[in-house]
């Protein structure tokens, strides 16, 4: 949602325009001086350009600092990017339009990096769910780990019965999710690729 402020600035911009192209109408009727029209041409531009700037401005910094939130969230301190992220978010409030999409760049660069880093550290697991007889059980069985703390993936395969589970050794072990799935009422094994 955009600022009040800034979408009456936006509204006076474009009604000033408006009156502007109304203008260049009226002298076309006249068939008044090819220069003054061509001046309010430009002018009409420069409006349009200043009233799409001030939007891009906002957005480009609600997105950044989006990304900059995401970056801080994904960094537990010791990511190696701190500085980069500190520098950025210390930059943010007076960067301009240009500077934005170059920093909103480098931000979703980091982020990249943060996530690549963060999915390396986890692990894959597949599981044979012996009494897994209908996609009823697979939903079930996706419903319960995901449920679980640590776990980022889940993916089912009724027919061959089992189930591929990616999560975060840190977080949550192998023996923990077979317990969960004992508990409910399944009988998993670990299957050998």
């Amino acid at each position: 949602m955009l600022p009040k402020d800034l979408t009456k600035d936006l509204k006076i911009r474009l009604k000033s325009i408006n009156g502007q192209v109304e203008g260049i109408i009226r002298m076309l009727d006249k068939s008044d001086n090819p220069a003054q029209i061509l001046n309010l041409f430009k002018a009409v531009n420069n409006g349009f350009e200043k009233a799409q700037h001030l939007l891009l401005d906002e957005v480009y910094r609600k997105t950044l600092a989006i990304k900059i939130a995401e970056a801080l969230e994904a960094c537990p301190g010791n990511c190696g990017q701190e500085e980069k992220i500190a520098t950025i978010r210390n930059q943010f409030p007076n960067l301009n339009l240009y500077e934005l999409t170059d920093k909103m760049n480098e931000m979703e660069t980091i982020y990249e990096f943060l996530q690549t880093s963060k999915d390396k550290n986890m692990k894959t697991i597949t599981l044979t769910i012996g009494n897994m007889v209908c996609q009823g059980c697979a939903e079930k069985i996706s419903d319960i780990l995901k449920e679980l703390d640590g776990i980022k993936k889940v993916k089912t395969k009724t027919i061959q019965k089992t189930v591929q589970v990616e999560f975060d050794p840190n977080q949550i072990n192998e023996s923990q999710i077979e317990t969960a799935l004992t508990k409910s009422g399944y009988e998993p094994k670990k299957t050998c690729i």
